[in-house]
């Protein structure tokens, strides 16, 4: 059966990981860490591991980002960049054929809660 998960953290990255043949729909929402604490703004993809037997595609806003084919990886982050192409908009990953992704994203977000204090704000 297909399947996705998403691993967040708090004032850090997420990472989303899909398997299987389907379409996987990424809220901002999504990424929160804490529903009561952080409201996710943006998430730019900072990294990118893939294998298919056809064709994984990310799409935002309708906007096609990546096309990815066979197996390989984008370590973006390493380079200084990301893939920010309409970062404040859902990510809809669709796996054809079969195969797998990992995705690493940064996010921008605010916070109600003081990361020194742990007050509310």
């Amino acid at each position: 059966f297909p399947s996705h998960d998403i691993t967040n953290n708090m004032r850090s990255t997420s990472i989303v990981r899909a398997v299987d043949t389907g379409t996987y729909t990424i809220t901002l929402n999504s990424l929160r860490a804490n529903a009561f604490t952080e409201t996710v703004t943006t998430a730019s993809i900072k990294r990118v591991l893939w294998s298919t037997n056809g064709s994984i595609l990310i799409v935002r806003n309708g906007v096609p980002i990546l096309s990815l084919t066979n197996n390989g990886q984008f370590d973006l982050d390493h380079s200084g960049y990301t893939i920010a192409n309409n970062s404040n908009q859902t990510i809809s990953i669709t796996i054809t054929t079969g195969g797998s992704i990992v995705m690493e994203l940064s996010k921008t977000a605010t916070y109600n809660v003081d990361p020194f204090t742990g007050q509310t704000l």
